[in-house]
């Protein structure tokens, strides 16, 4: 289970490859996790300390995970993508209001191409099922 957990991580900003649905989505909640963790901790200090050199630390370390965050979202979309067979640069497609959004999601949530394609070997193979996956999280 920790693979699937941190491979995202030790992929985050690499394009080549594939990822699957559960690999995907994991780490999006991951980013989100760790966004709202580091949110509350933030708040938490600034309230208790009130200075503004902590503040400024705090602020930038804040703006540098949001800007790894959004490059390893895209770098995992251009992953998913992959899965599908699909060029990386269809990312651009979410910049077209809502079609570019509707197109996006049904990209990520269907099932990529089975078996080895263009970018890869299939990532699913040997790999347990997203119910297990999100179950042994929670468990």
């Amino acid at each position: 289970m920790s693979n699937v957990l941190l491979r995202p991580w030790r992929r985050a900003i690499q394009l080549s490859g594939r990822a699957t649905r559960t690999e995907y989505w994991l780490f999006i909640v991951q980013l989100i996790a760790v966004y709202f963790l580091w949110a509350m901790l933030v708040g938490a200090l600034a309230a208790l300390f009130q200075t503004p050199l902590l503040s400024a630390i705090l602020g930038i370390l804040t703006l540098l995970y949001m800007m790894f965050a959004f490059v390893a979202s895209i770098t995992a979309a251009v992953r998913r993508l992959h899965d599908h067979d699909k060029t990386g640069w269809l990312y651009l497609i979410t910049f077209v209001p809502l079609f570019g959004w509707i197109f996006y999601l049904i990209m990520m949530l269907t099932p990529g191409t089975k078996g080895e394609n263009g970018y890869g070997y299939d990532p699913r193979e040997g790999e347990q099922p997203a119910a297990e996956a999100v179950a042994s999280v929670f468990s």
